[in-house]
């Protein structure tokens, strides 16, 4: 059965679609990966497929979640790594909850776990790319998680959102998924030049400890190459680039498979 892993935080352009792209693509070479869009900008449909979001119109995750089955939307990369794309009907989720849900008194919550649910067999992971925000999405992608990945750009305004979204984490494990567990906070994007950056990594480390991963996401030209190329190992530069996303997916499964974290207050 799948380990289910999201990757959020109430922050854009922080690094959840790349480091879930290419820890879906890293994870492929050696289990069967799906990996969920659950934003509707579509960036990992587009990264990990190399086509336009709007070739899967009416084939996307929102669909999957209105028959409650993804099976005919999972469009295959390869025979190890599969997508339920999204594109941007997807921000009309909220209104079908409440449309179709809400006068029922059914769990709109766990609309997302209960599709992932038909194929959780089928696979060895299944990592969920999540919105920048705390709405209906990020609430069905947790409450649909084992683990939740936090991602922190290491800049202030993350930083800030940092604490918030711990607590969000929290209130859904109290209230819809008392199994969910925290793998950790992962740092990406930093500027190893930039004094603010090492000093924002450090106060992370001071204050949470042993919830940060060890792994580090430095910014690379090379990393923005491959959401137009697509992801490459093909030449020394690849592998340099790739290798800080190796260390945290082998810290990562050491994480979810050995040693779970899980954050309490």
């Amino acid at each position: 059965m799948a380990i289910t892993i999201s990757f959020g935080i109430q922050k854009g352009g922080v690094g959840k679609t790349t480091t879930a792209a290419i820890t879906s693509y890293l994870l492929s070479k050696e289990a069967k990966v799906l990996a969920v869009d659950f934003d509707s900008q579509g960036n990992l449909t587009s990264f990990l497929t190399q086509r336009n979001i709007y070739d899967f119109t009416e084939k996307t995750i929102l669909q999957a979640l209105k028959d409650k089955n993804p099976i005919p939307y999972i469009y295959e990369v390869s025979p190890n790594l599969h997508v339920l794309p999204a594109e941007d009907y997807l921000s009309t989720l909220p209104q079908y909850l409440y449309r179709e849900y809400g006068p029922t008194g059914k769990n709109v919550n766990e609309l997302l776990k209960d599709t992932l649910a038909v194929v959780k067999d089928e696979y060895d992971y299944i990592f969920i790319d999540m919105p920048p925000n705390l709405g209906d999405h990020t609430v069905n992608g947790v409450t649909a998680s084992d683990y939740a990945v936090v991602l922190l750009q290491s800049e202030p305004f993350c930083y800030d959102a940092l604490e918030r979204y711990l607590e969000f984490l929290q209130g859904v494990k109290e209230y819809t998924n008392q199994d969910l567990k925290l793998a950790g906070i992962l740092t990406c994007m930093l500027d190893a030049r930039a004094t603010i950056d090492l000093s924002i990594l450090e106060k992370t480390r001071n204050d949470y400890e042993d919830l940060v991963f060890d792994s580090v996401i430095r910014r690379r030209s090379k990393i923005k190459e491959y959401t137009i190329e697509g992801i490459k190992t093909h030449t020394k530069k690849d592998n340099e680039a790739l290798k800080q996303y190796t260390d945290f997916v082998k810290e990562l499964k050491e994480r979810v498979q050995k040693r779970p974290i899980q954050r309490t207050t």
